[in-house]
């Protein structure tokens, strides 16, 4: 009896070492059925030229129009309480960061007025990065401090806003009035 249980465990190991790759099945070339290699074929193409391509294309120059409608350029958007961002713009140079300020004010003050720019002066390309490579940068500088200080993101909780001292460990989670 101890040989048929060898032997049993033996083709149940051989098996499992059969449907057990050396690569991970996410990396494997994944075959397609009939159906799905018919839809990827027929449906997909017509589907990104009729419906999701100028979906796209629409919103990309509706956010095109809204910022070039108050003067901003797209890396004006970044938020200034990200440790990221906030370094990259301690690294610009002045006048980009007298500008971006700038715009970011006179942008604040026309949205609360409710106008626009005029449209003489919407002549400009605003998905122009100005500010990505000081990101990169400040990336860059971010991790080698890390590795230098021997600091592990998971050693500290990060307080990146305004807190009452009740324990929330994000802005805007706290009651703002009782």
């Amino acid at each position: 009896m101890g040989s048929f249980y060898r032997a049993l465990s033996k083709q149940l190991i051989k098996g499992y070492v059969q449907q057990r790759a050396v690569v991970p099945w996410y990396q494997q070339e994944q075959q397609l059925s009939l159906v799905e290699q018919w839809w990827k074929d027929t449906c997909y193409p017509v589907w990104f030229k009729y419906v999701k391509g100028p979906y796209e294309r629409y919103q990309y120059e509706h956010a095109v129009a809204e910022l070039r409608g108050y003067g901003l350029m797209f890396d004006d958007q970044h938020n200034d309480k990200d440790p990221i961002v906030e370094r990259a713009i301690e690294l610009l140079p002045h006048d980009l960061a007298v500008g971006r300020h700038r715009r970011l004010m006179r942008a604040f003050e026309m949205n609360t007025k409710k106008t626009h720019l005029p449209v003489e002066e919407q002549n400009y390309d605003p998905m122009v990065p100005y500010l990505a490579p000081f990101m990169e940068e400040a990336k860059f500088q971010m991790q080698e401090e890390q590795e230098l200080l021997n600091f592990h993101p998971w050693d500290r909780r990060l307080y990146s806003g305004p807190t009452t001292g009740f324990g929330e460990t994000s802005p805007y989670t706290c009651f703002s009035c009782w």
